[in-house]
């Protein structure tokens, strides 16, 4: 069993297990790094392996780890269904079983990328 102390150095394995889970659950990068707190270059320092500082990386883990209501054993184990194709946006007001349409979610996509520029250059 891993303990929590230990995750700094898997890193790499850790951000692999990060985006699988933001992934699998449906978030957006931004959505994601909202629902924990934590700014949305931090979360691409984590899910790139990029965070250098051990205390810095144990205190937003903390954070995602209770976000995805998931202890360090549930993470590390997690693994994405393989079958799953598409991937479900969640909203606060969408109807249970809303599929995006293609033209929408491509819309949609576009619009995550320029909040992303923006969290960037402003």
């Amino acid at each position: 069993m891993m303990k929590f102390d230990e995750l700094f150095e898997q890193r790499a394995l850790v951000a692999s297990k990060l985006k699988e889970c933001i992934k699998e659950k449906g978030y957006t990068k931004v959505a994601f790094a909202g629902k924990a707190g934590i700014s949305r270059p931090t979360l691409d320092k984590l899910l790139n392996g990029a965070i250098d500082s051990k205390s810095t990386f144990d205190r937003h883990l903390q954070k995602i780890l209770k976000t995805l209501n998931m202890s360090v054993e549930d993470f590390m184990l997690f693994h994405s269904p393989v079958e799953k194709k598409e991937s479900a946006v969640f909203s606060e007001n969408a109807p249970e079983e809303h599929e995006m349409s293609t033209t929408a979610s491509k819309q949609y996509d576009l619009l995550l990328d320029i909040i992303d520029l923006c969290t960037i250059y402003y």
